[in-house]
């Protein structure tokens, strides 16, 4: 189980680097916060206990502001 986050969340955020590490309010594991590790610009978050991966939406690239919410 643990290997097939770590697939997904490689998947869906790619190469990064955590910038912040923080208690989830739901299921009380780590919410942590990652960053592209080239721009330094924050690329999502993940919730191993929720099983929670939420992906922000670059508005320079889409033209729109927001995130992408993905559950596993």
């Amino acid at each position: 189980m643990l290997s097939d986050f770590h697939g997904k969340l490689d998947k869906e955020l790619g190469p990064r680097r955590i910038l912040h590490i923080k208690e989830c309010e739901v299921c009380g594991f780590d919410e942590i916060y990652y960053v592209d590790p080239e721009t330094n610009k924050q690329i999502g978050m993940a919730c191993e206990g929720c099983n929670f991966i939420r992906r922000f939406v670059d508005s320079t690239k889409t033209q729109s502001k927001g995130s992408s919410l993905i559950r596993h």
